[in-house]
């Protein structure tokens, strides 16, 4: 990933300090190759979360943690742990593949990686909270 900032390669507790040093939570753009379907990520300051909204019936919800995390962080997504230690991928993407989703399923997951909490929804939406 070419993102750099001042932010880059830090976890969650050192991400925390430097966004009190910066005085704010920044709007992320996301580099094209990780997802073909969202641009960036926004902090929502009244939720206090980083929110990524993504097309499911283009982009996996696997890739978009990964990316949403890389992304907030400034990491490579290849530095990250991988997302299948925390939650099974397979079922993880299958659950809100778009033939589901279509119907009017509607739900949402939440789960731990790299040090936050995510939180997945099936209309194509990953939060982060980086407290």
């Amino acid at each position: 990933m070419t993102a750099t900032g001042p932010h880059s390669g830090r976890t969650n507790d050192t991400l925390r300090e430097a966004v009190v040093e910066d005085g704010g939570y920044p709007d992320l753009t996301i580099e094209s190759y990780l997802l073909r379907s969202a641009e960036g990520i926004s902090y929502h300051e009244d939720e206090m979360v980083y929110r990524l909204e993504y097309d499911p019936s283009i982009d996996k919800p696997s890739r978009a943690v990964v990316a949403a995390v890389a992304t907030m962080t400034h990491t490579d997504p290849l530095d990250l742990d991988p997302l299948y230690r925390e939650i099974d991928t397979d079922a993880f993407n299958d659950l809100f593949a778009p033939a589901l989703t279509d119907t009017g399923r509607r739900g949402q997951v939440r789960f731990q990686y790299s040090g936050f909490e995510v939180r997945a929804t099936s209309h194509g939406v990953i939060e982060v909270d980086p407290r």
